[in-house]
């Protein structure tokens, strides 16, 4: 898996540092399973894990972020301040939101417009979770405009921030496999057969990366 996440890496040239994270985390896991300088377990499995760590660490050290041309163009200054808010409108994060303004002083003034803050409470945030924090706040805004970067951490701080991943891996309480979505689930258990009478919202679990990564914890 984390071949696959190092290949990604190297085609896209984004989050290297999480992939050398990962890495060093591997190598601490690893030390942490030798006992008396040699590791426990199989011999060959060992030789094997160290071959594809010695792959990662190939792809890893070859990855290289190329500067852009100092001619190239468009640049992001070049953009119009419109495509500059849009660009903010589709980030998820409120730590690049504010890195960002941190960035580029066009994007720091945009910061400030109050769109930009309630469509990020919109998407981390159901209805009813706004509604209770604009009530328990309704006194510190009367007689002023909603401050909605104020709501959004209220927010963050009462309920936490809602997890997106482009893909997620699903769990089938009928046969107990793991599967990804887009791919479908062949279910080899017997109760598949009465699949038609059972809600299919409760047939499959998301598991995202905390939970799958909880199923190798010691």
């Amino acid at each position: 898996m984390l071949e696959e996440v190092a290949s990604q890496v190297s085609t896209n040239k984004t989050n290297i540092h999480i992939l050398q994270r990962l890495l060093n985390d591997l190598q601490k896991t690893l030390f942490t399973y030798c006992c008396w300088g040699r590791p426990l377990g199989s011999t060959v499995l060992w030789q094997k894990h160290r071959r594809t760590i010695s792959r990662i660490n190939s792809i890893a050290s070859c990855i290289e972020i190329k500067k852009p041309d100092d001619h190239s163009y468009p640049k992001l200054q070049n953009l119009p301040e419109e495509c500059i808010r849009e660009i903010l409108l589709r980030l998820t994060d409120h730590k690049d939101l504010q890195s960002s303004g941190q960035a580029y002083g066009v994007m720091q003034h945009l910061l400030g417009e109050q769109r930009i803050w309630r469509e990020l409470c919109k998407f981390h945030f159901s209805r009813e979770q706004l509604q209770h924090v604009k009530e328990s706040m309704r006194d510190e805004f009367k007689g002023r405009p909603i401050d909605w970067q104020q709501v959004f951490h209220k927010l963050r701080r009462s309920y936490g921030l809602k997890e997106d991943y482009a893909e997620i891996l699903q769990l089938c309480r009928h046969c107990r496999c793991l599967f990804w979505k887009s791919f479908g689930h062949p279910c080899i258990s017997q109760e598949s057969e009465r699949e038609d009478e059972i809600d299919k919202s409760t047939l499959y679990v998301p598991i995202p990366p905390q939970a799958f990564l909880k199923f190798f914890s010691l």
